[in-house]
């Protein structure tokens, strides 16, 4: 089987993985004059959304949505109006990847995703008919993966793809 799309899942706590994740891209994809496909999936939580602070214009101060507010912001201003791959595109690890790709010669895109961060990457994965799925993840105990889950697990039990997990220092 060739592989001629590797995805690389990243997320906020990638920052100090990031140097080492595209390391095994590129190990992987360069040879193989593989596409690479960046992912990030943005949480969906509609209830930190509405309560989250957002400062007003010309103010300093956080001020809080209430849900009527957060509704109103939301009809004059539609999120269907913005396309998640240019709102990820702007996410720090996502600039991180980019800067490192762009002096290598590989093919890169940009993907993103709403919802919960497992099952968007499986999808984008699925979606863009990846050959291989890089991933990293911090270590946790039993106990926190039960109790907060594991990205990197829902993954690797879901991909359809082959992963590849890089391990955190």
């Amino acid at each position: 089987m060739a592989i001629e799309t590797v995805l690389l899942a990243v997320n906020d706590e990638d920052d100090e993985r990031i140097e080492r994740m595209i390391d095994v891209v590129l190990d992987v994809a360069k040879p193989l004059d593989a596409t690479v496909v960046i992912a990030h999936v943005i949480p969906e939580d509609h209830e930190e959304l509405s309560t989250s602070s957002v400062p007003l214009a010309g103010s300093s101060a956080p001020y809080i949505l209430s849900d009527d507010e957060y509704a109103d912001l939301l009809d004059e201003y539609p999120l269907e109006e913005y396309d998640v791959d240019d709102v990820v595109a702007h996410q720090k690890t996502v600039q991180s990847a980019v800067d490192r790709l762009a002096d290598t010669g590989v093919d890169y895109q940009i993907r993103g995703a709403v919802g919960e961060p497992g099952d968007g990457i499986v999808a984008l994965a699925d979606e863009v008919a990846a050959d291989r799925v890089v991933v990293s993840g911090r270590h946790r105990s039993p106990t926190d993966k039960v109790i907060f889950g594991s990205v990197a697990q829902s993954v690797l039990l879901k991909s359809p793809a082959p992963v590849t997990f890089v391990r955190d220092n």
